[in-house]
This record gives structure tokens, sequence and C-alpha cells, in this order.
């Protein structure tokens, strides 16, 4: 049997209801491996499959090279961190963080002082060294998140379980903490299970990302892959901030080229893309996709844009989301310039074919 966290063919229902579809999964030790999806994808309940406190209705789960399909909690060896955050009342934080390690189940294992050298080193990861005596009462919610986090990563088991371990975090220290967790597991010799529902998240902190929608894996590869290859347009719209643009049109032949044609516009395909129709032997009705960054605020009246409508203006500093519309859809685009436009001005937008996806209309799958 293989080591790492396996999964394959997994089913779980809850009233007859698929939480879990056939799930195969395959983590190797110090990898990373990000599930994310929508709420209900499916996430938590993987993670709760894996640590034993649910039981697949079918599929086998095996940890470090064992089957754990059937084992209790306690005898698969994991460490979940829970997103409720399940912290004990009566307990302060150092306490709680050495709650695991002192377990029976690990008499003898670690002695006092490693117990001590072990919460020390969590907490001045997280930032937590001056709060060890506070009670959870005593704590915010983003404080309370990394107590439950420093108390999984106190552990050295056969399987780390994250399920969203810094969503409740300001966004200062949450970028700080991923760059830093990461470091820490891609170091550790156990798999790692991240899961979250910030596609941008799951591609900064994995080294593999797979993405779950309805209890259904729809695309399991590199990050890279991930963003500029989405298997289908579910994917392509979950990944990205924002998600991909989907526009309805057809593939055309113009003077020997093949182009997308939308009832708005026309456009070039890189050949990258065109050599790749041309094999697939694809026509008729299609969907591009295209990245709010592969399109720009063109001079009024230039030859390659497109009239749009602005529906909304969101500044974040060093970018801006334009939301537009054009004919009957909605598009945005990420500007990088310090343009300011207003609701309801009409611009030109430049749309970059080269990156391009184009997606079957009948099956949502990318051709």
């Amino acid at each position: 049997m293989r080591a790492g966290l396996v999964l394959e063919q997994v089913d779980k229902s809850f009233a007859g209801a698929k939480a879990v579809e056939r799930l195969s999964l395959e983590v190797h030790p110090g990898e990373v491996v990000a599930l994310t999806g929508p709420s209900g994808a499916g996430k938590t309940t993987t993670c709760r499959l894996v640590a034993g406190l649910e039981y697949a209705d079918a599929g086998n789960i095996s940890v470090a090279g064992r089957d754990v399909t059937r084992l209790p909690p306690q005898q698969r060896d994991v460490s979940l961190m829970f997103e409720s955050f399940a912290l004990y009342p009566m307990m302060n934080v150092a306490d709680n963080i050495a709650f695991a390690l002192r377990a029976p189940t690990r008499a003898g294992r670690t002695d006092a002082a490693a117990i001590a050298r072990c919460i020390d080193e969590v907490l001045a990861l997280t930032e937590m060294s001056d709060l060890r005596e506070r009670m959870p009462h005593e704590l915010s919610g983003g404080q309370k998140q990394r107590v439950a986090l420093c108390r999984a990563l106190a552990l050295e088991p056969a399987v780390y379980l994250m399920d969203e371990p810094i969503s409740h975090l300001d966004a200062k220290l949450r970028h700080k903490l991923r760059a830093a967790l990461r470091r820490r597991l891609v170091a550790a010799p156990a798999p790692t299970l991240w899961c979250t529902p910030d596609s941008m998240e799951a591609l900064s902190v994995a080294d593999r990302v797979a993405v779950l929608v309805d209890g259904r894996l729809q695309q399991f590869d590199r990050p890279e892959a991930i963003y500029t290859r989405p298997a289908n347009t579910q994917v392509a719209r979950l990944v990205g901030d924002p998600g991909m643009n989907l526009l309805p049109g057809t593939l055309v032949r113009d003077d020997g080229a093949l182009r997308f044609r939308h009832k708005e516009m026309t456009v070039d395909l890189s050949d990258e893309t065109r050599t790749r129709l041309d094999a697939s032997g694809s026509s008729g009705n299609v969907v591009l996709g295209v990245r709010a960054t592969d399109m720009e605020i063109a001079e009024p009246g230039a030859a390659d844009a497109h009239r749009v409508e602005v529906y909304s203006y969101e500044p974040f500093g060093k970018y801006a989301i334009l939301t537009a519309k054009l004919g009957g859809d909605m598009i945005k685009a990420k500007i990088f310039d310090a343009t300011h436009v207003d609701i309801g001005d009409v611009l030109s937008i430049r749309l970059h074919g080269r990156n391009a996806v184009v997606f079957d209309a009948a099956t949502a799958k990318a051709i």
C-alpha cells in the first residue's frame, strides 16, 4: 500500500444526498494538497472521513500505508484542525495546545521539557507568545483559530488535516502565516490536506490543488495548470480573483483563420489555441474563457476594442475591478492604471485572446 494519504473511490451520503462522490486523491509525504470549492462542496466531510469522525459508505482510505477506512479516530494518527476551533473552555492556551501531547495514548513519547519547547515554538510561529495564559473566553475569534492551529501543528502525525486554518485571521496576518505554514508543512514528513473555499489561498499554499464541486472532483493538478487551463467552466468560475469571464459564442473560419465570434465582437485566438481546436475538430457553439487580467481599457474608437457600459468600479489601490455590460453579458476587467470611471460610463475594452480557454458549450469541458 502506498505511503502518504490515499482516498480511493470514496462515497459519503447524508439523508440520501451525496456529500462526497467517488473521490480519489493521493497526497504524498511532505506535500500540501489544497482542497477548494464552494460551501457545501464536501471539503469538511472529506477531512472528517480521513480523521474517522465519519465513515465512508464506499471506497478506501489509507494513511502511511495502513488501511484506516474502518479504524476509530484514535488509531489513525491524524492531526485535525477543526474549522469550529473546538477549544477546551476550562484550559488556558498553553494547556489546549499541550492536551494531545499529554494524552494517555502518547504516554512516554514526549517529556515535559519537549512539550514546553513545542508550545513555545508554535506560539511564536503564530505570534501568540504573550497569550499563553489566556482562557478561550478571553480570546478573539482570530486568536482562537490560532490556538486551534497551534494544537494541530504541535503533533507529529501521519497526516495533517487543516480545515480552513487561517480564514478568521486579519488579512495582514493571513498573508504572513500562509508562507510560514507552508514552509513548516513541506518540511514535515507527513502529507497535508488543506481545505479552503478561497481559491487564491489554495493556489498560494499548495503543491497541487483539488477542486471539489457538489462532492465531485472537477480537477486535480498543479496551481499553474488549474489557473491557466481550468478543466471546465465550473473550475473557471471558481478559480481566480475574480473568476474567469465566460462568453458564449461560436467558432468561425475567417480567411482561413479560426476565430471566436460573440454577438458583440470577434476575438483572434492564439496559435496554440487554434492548433488545439483544429486537432479536436471542434466547431459550432463554444464558451470563451478570458481572465480579467487579459482585458484593458482602450482609446475610444480603437479598431480592436469593444464598447461596454460600466456596471461597477471597485478600486483596490494598486488595481481596480471594472464590471461592465457587453451586450447581454457581464465581464470583469482588472485595471492596473490610474484610470477612474463612473457607473454608466461607456468605455472601449480591448480583449486579448492569447491566454483564452475554449470550452465546449454542450459539455462545459475545456477543448
